[in-house]
């Protein structure tokens, strides 16, 4: 077996590192199962409004949602779909049926 490149396990633990914070982790369970708005993702996620805007904006530079204008309102969306593989794994992990 090839070891991994040393900047592929650096860019992992960067990502890593990104969905590390309950409010992120809880906004990428939610955007599984669909895009959401700010609103909506507030109310998910019981989140002030100024903090939800912080973690979105850090998840936005991060590469890890991205967004779509819906007439008045932007929706939030997962940018890369295999962050949904590393989210179920953690739920399997953490919150088994």
């Amino acid at each position: 077996m090839n070891p991994i490149p040393k900047e592929n396990i650096l860019a992992a633990s960067e990502g890593l590192k990104a969905i590390a914070h309950e409010i992120r982790l809880t906004v990428l369970c939610h955007l599984l199962q669909a895009p959401m708005t700010v609103s909506e993702l507030l109310e998910a996620t019981g989140a002030e409004q100024t903090n939800l805007s912080k973690h979105l904006s850090k998840m936005r530079l991060l590469g890890l949602v991205e967004t779509e204008k819906q007439g008045n309102f932007i929706q939030y969306r997962i940018a890369n779909p295999e962050w949904g593989d590393v989210i179920n794994a953690l739920k399997k992990i953490y919150c088994p049926d």
